[in-house]
C-alpha cells in the first residue's frame, strides 16, 4: 500500500514543536550570516527574544567581533559549514562556554543559509575547574582541625596568666602597654584559629527553604558602613521571585560575607561593587546564583589557581588565608558550585551557584 504525502512530510505547526522540544539551541542564518529563526532553547540561553534578535548578525548573538570569522563579512558564510567549535562569550555578567556547529541548508556549493546549533557547555567546563578546586586540598581538613585543636587549646591559659599578671602592675606601668600588645596578637591567633575551624568542619546545621535575596540583604547591610568609609558603590541587581531553596542561611551568609571582604580588599581606594542574583538553568540542573563583581584590581593568573587554596592570601599578615576556603567549603557542603574568573572590563567577579531540586523531592518550589 503507497503511503501518504502527509505520512512523509511534518507540517508546520508539528515541525514548530519539534524545533521547541530541543535541549540544544538552534539557529536558523542566512548566507550572510543574518538570524533568521531561533528556538526557544536559545532564547533561554542568551536571554534575548526573538524579536531583539531576528535580522541581526549571529555575531551579535553570540556577544562575537562583527569583524571576526562569524561576523557579516565572514569565510563561514560562504559555505555555510563551521565544525564543532568552542566558544567563551559572556551575557551580561553570565559567562557561557558553548560548542557551535553549522551545517548548511539547501546546495552544498550555493547554500541558502546554514542551521547553527548551540550546545551550552558550561557545566561541564565549570564543573571541572569546581572540581580541581576542591581536590587540591580535599586532604587537609582533618590535619586542620588537629592542628587548630593544638593551638587553640594553650591560648586560654596565656591569656588568662597575662590578665592575672597584669593587675598586679601598677597603673602607670609601661609594661601595661606591652601586655596590651600581646593579648592583641592572641586574639589574631584565635581568630586563626576560629577560621580554621571552620575551613575543617563547616558547620552546616540543618538546611531550610530560604529566599536567597533575603540573605544577600543582610550581608550588604553589614558591609554597607565599609563601602561608605573605602568610597565603594554599592549596587544592587537582585531577580525578583527567586525560588525559594534548602540553605544554612549561616554559613551561607558567611561564605557570601568573605567573598565581598575579598571583593572591597581588592578596592582599597574605591570603586564598585556589584551583587547580583539570577536563576540558571544548565543541561542537568537548574540553579539560583548570586555574583559578586568588583572593579579592582583583578586576580594574577599565578594566583588564579591558588586563590581557594587554604592559607593563601595576597594581605599579608593582615590576613588567614582561608576566607575564600571557608567559602568553597560551605559551597560544597550544600551540593553548590563556586566559580571566579576575571572580567574584561576589569576586576573580578565570584559566583556561588545551588542547585534548585526538583519537585520530586519535596522542597516545593
Amino acid at each position: 500500500m503507497a503511503r501518504t504525502a502527509s505520512a512523509r512530510t511534518l507540517d508546520p505547526e508539528s515541525a514548530q514543536l519539534c524545533l521547541a522540544a530541543l535541549d540544544i539551541g538552534l539557529c536558523v542564518v542566512g548566507r550572510g550570516g543574518d538570524v533568521r529563526y531561533l528556538n526557544p532553547t536559545v532564547q533561554e540561553l542568551f536571554e534575548v527574544r526573538s524579536e531583539e534578535i531576528l535580522g541581526a548578525p549571529v555575531s551579535e548573538l553570540l556577544g562575537l567581533a562583527h569583524d571576526g570569522p562569524l561576523g557579516p563579512e565572514g569565510e563561514v558564510w560562504r559555505r555555510c559549514v563551521l565544525p564543532p567549535t568552542q566558544i567563551l562569550t559572556q551575557r551580561g555578567e553570565k559567562e557561557l562556554a558553548l560548542e557551535c556547529r553549522i551545517v548548511p541548508l539547501g546546495r552544498k556549493s550555493r547554500p541558502d543559509g546554514g542551521l547553527l546549533l548551540i550546545e551550552d557547555i558550561s557545566e561541564s567546563a565549570e564543573e571541572q575547574a569546581f572540581q580541581r578546586n576542591i581536590d587540591r586540598f580535599s586532604s587537609m581538613g582533618s590535619i586542620s582541625a588537629v592542628f587548630a585543636h593544638e593551638i587553640r587549646n594553650p591560648l586560654t591559659g596565656i591569656r588568662t596568666t597575662i590578665q592575672f599578671v597584669e593587675t598586679k602592675l601598677p597603673d602607670d606601668s609601661a609594661l601595661r602597654g606591652d601586655l596590651d600588645d600581646a593579648i592583641k596578637e592572641l586574639d589574631r591567633i584565635e581568630q586563626f584559629t576560629t577560621d580554621l575551624l571552620q575551613f575543617a568542619r563547616p558547620k552546616i546545621s540543618a538546611l531550610e527553604p530560604a529566599n536567597l535575596n533575603d540573605l544577600i540583604e543582610k550581608v550588604l547591610g553589614n558591609v554597607s558602613a565599609r563601602c561608605e568609609e573605602q568610597q565603594v558603590q554599592l549596587k544592587r541587581e537582585l531577580t525578583e521571585e527567586l525560588p525559594e531553596i534548602p540553605l544554612d542561611a549561616d554559613a551561607v551568609q558567611q561564605a557570601l560575607l568573605n567573598i565581598i571582604i575579598n571583593a572591597l580588599d581588592a578596592m582599597p581606594t574605591g570603586g564598585t561593587l556589584r551583587v547580583s542574583s539570577s536563576t540558571r538553568r544548565y543541561r542537568t540542573r537548574r540553579a539560583v546564583e548570586v555574583a559578586v563583581a568588583d572593579t579592582g584590581t583583578g586576580i594574577s593568573e599565578e594566583h588564579m589557581e591558588k586563590i581557594f587554596d587554604p592559607f593563601f592570601t595576597t594581605r599579608g599578615a593582615g590576613g588567614t588565608g582561608l576566607g575564600l576556603s571557608i567559602a568553597l567549603q560551605v559551597a560544597k557542603e550544600h551540593n553548590g558550585r563556586i566559580y571566579v574568573r576575571n572580567r574584561p572590563q576589569g576586576g573580578a567577579i565570584f559566583r556561588l551557584s545551588f542547585r534548585v531540586p526538583d519537585e520530586s523531592e519535596g522542597n516545593g518550589s
